[in-house]
């Protein structure tokens, strides 16, 4: 968590703060893949399945742009998710919206006999190790999916992209497929089309020092250069450094233009 890297820090250097905001390791991962292994039956899992369990036990649990265990961890706790709780939900009219994962994390930590677990489907009365093992087969159809398109690491699957805000209708002005890692697990939060924009690292000397980036550009026009000038320094988690102009520098050549009022 947040709170656990900033215990690490003593005097916080500007660099510090940086590598928090680009952090990309999974604390829900590092907490409940322990017990997902604990709940899988190895013997019950196709050929496929053991090979993307083994990812997961070799994992660093960093959801780094090419982390495959990332992509195999996060199909896996989707696939569990609607196992756990879609045959209760779909019960209910109008249907109630799925708890969120971690939710999902606390049942597994907390209650191995969970009334939940069971599929009311079926006559059987299926337990946390079935359902998560039938969770990872599911997950895997999907994962040699990818892997077959060359998918598996998490950048490519994942498919972080920033679009207009007509994105129906300009879909041309997308960015698409950017290399970045993260998700909503991680510090560094950035989903499929969702994430931390605007950033800024102030630095609290005499003379303000500050880093800012966000995932754009300087021109609201697609035709200019500077639409999507910072998406690429914003994806690498790297900032400019920001000119706060102080009295006397009004002069300066960095000024590209002025814009004057006057009373009318």
């Amino acid at each position: 968590s947040i709170e656990q890297k900033l215990d690490k820090i003593t005097k916080a250097t500007p660099e510090d703060i940086r590598r928090l905001l680009s952090d990309y390791d999974n604390v829900t991962a590092r907490a409940v893949v322990p017990a997902l292994i604990r709940f899988t039956s190895e013997r019950q899992l196709d050929e496929e399945a053991k090979r993307y369990l083994n990812l997961v036990k070799t994992w660093d649990f960093q959801a780094d742009p090419g982390s495959e265990a990332q992509t195999v961890y996060q199909v896996w706790m989707d696939s569990l998710r609607v196992a756990v709780w879609n045959d209760e939900l779909l019960q209910v009219t109008p249907k109630a919206p799925m708890p969120d994962e971690q939710v999902l994390v606390e049942l597994l930590l907390k209650d191995s006999a969970s009334v939940f677990y069971d599929d009311i489907n079926t006559p059987a009365r299926e337990t946390a190790r079935d359902v998560v093992t039938s969770a990872l087969n599911k997950a895997a159809g999907k994962l040699a999916a990818a892997e077959n398109e060359g998918k598996l690491e998490w950048a490519k699957f994942k498919n972080t992209s920033i679009f207009h805000l007509l994105k129906e209708a300009l879909p041309s002005f997308a960015r698409r497929g950017l290399p970045m890692g993260g998700y909503g697990n991680t510090i560094n939060a950035v989903t499929v089309n969702h994430g931390p924009s605007w950033r800024m690292i102030v630095h609290l000397t005499r003379d303000t020092e500050a880093y800012v980036v966000y995932p754009g550009g300087q021109s609201g026009n697609p035709g200019s250069p500077y639409y999507d000038n910072f998406i690429d320094k914003w994806a690498a988690g790297e900032y400019y450094k920001a000119w706060i102009m102080k009295k006397g520098e009004e002069g300066s050549d960095r000024l590209v233009w002025k814009m004057i009022f006057k009373k009318g």
